[in-house]
């Protein structure tokens, strides 16, 4: 099951920096969303829609929605010509780390506060668009950085996010199975330790001062950005906490079979759902 799992994740790490790195920003814009879109069509099986057809209609919801908060709202415009987001896209970046704020609460505080989600599938339905349509504008957004000046600074800045993400999810992967002895949220999900999470948390910080230091970042600056990447890490665990609730309340244990040893495609972004914009508003007001 190991080597499965790292030689699909080999695969997947190809396509995605291919993608990053090499396709035009328009094309990504779009990608993206259609990619978050068959993201909702797996949601809709945690909100525990069970035709095909609404689950459809329910994927394509996301992507109209998406497309018009984009064109209209704002503008098809991320950042504005003096390189700060705009106004109107900082404002959705906050309103998702508040989607967090209260979804980590959820995670919390489960199973006591599941009443007002369990089995509830318009709930658990505003949810995943809750969740899936400002991790896709924080992705575009990342990626669209300072793209006039050079058109790979927001794929680095973005590999970055992925990063964190990645390494507290290996660090907690193989210090959980090394030391894991207490359960961090058993009635979330079973398998994670408190030894794990602090495995995938030192990972992160090991991660964060290798950039710093080759970046040459002022070590003045360095205990600000370790504690951000810190806080990306803890919110990208809640971000894979998140959907293991839900996946809990549906009784599916993975949310796709589309990536072997894997799952879905939830099962791999969930923490990257959660991490993006929160730290596209750290960026914002560390890099103005």
């Amino acid at each position: 099951m190991l080597k499965q799992r790292i030689t699909t994740a080999i695969v997947l790490g190809i396509i995605l920096l291919a993608i990053l790195f090499f396709v035009p920003i328009d094309v990504f814009t779009w990608l993206a969303l259609a990619i978050f879109g068959y993201g909702a069509f797996e949601w809709s099986k945690l909100a525990e829609i069970k035709s095909k057809t609404n689950q459809l209609i329910y994927s394509i919801g996301l992507v109209v929605i998406g497309s018009l908060i984009y064109i209209y709202y704002l503008d098809s415009t991320l950042w504005s010509i003096t390189g700060q987001i705009t106004e109107q896209n900082y404002n959705l970046m906050f309103a998702a780390c508040i989607w967090w704020a209260v979804s980590s609460f959820l995670v919390f505080i489960y199973p006591r506060g599941k009443r007002v989600w369990q089995h509830h599938l318009v709930v658990k339905s505003l949810f995943g668009y809750l969740t899936l349509i400002p991790a896709w504008l924080a992705l575009v957004t990342l990626r669209d950085w300072q793209h006039a000046i050079n058109f790979n600074a927001g794929a680095w800045l973005a590999l970055f996010v992925f990063g964190i993400v990645w390494a507290a999810d290996v660090g907690a992967y193989f210090s959980g199975k090394r030391f894991g002895s207490h359960k961090l949220m058993p009635n979330v999900s079973p398998g994670k330790t408190i030894e794990g999470f602090m495995g995938g948390i030192i990972a992160v910080v090991l991660l964060t001062l290798a950039v710093l230091w080759n970046e040459s970042v002022s070590f003045e600056n360095w205990p600000a950005m370790i504690i951000c990447c810190v806080v990306i890490g803890v919110i990208s665990a809640f971000g894979d906490l998140s959907e293991s609730m839900l996946k809990r309340d549906a009784g599916i244990k993975d949310s796709g079979n589309i990536f072997p040893g894997h799952g879905g495609l939830l099962d791999r972004i969930d923490s990257l759902t959660a991490a993006m914009p929160v730290f596209l508003v750290f960026f914002t007001h560390y890099y103005n």
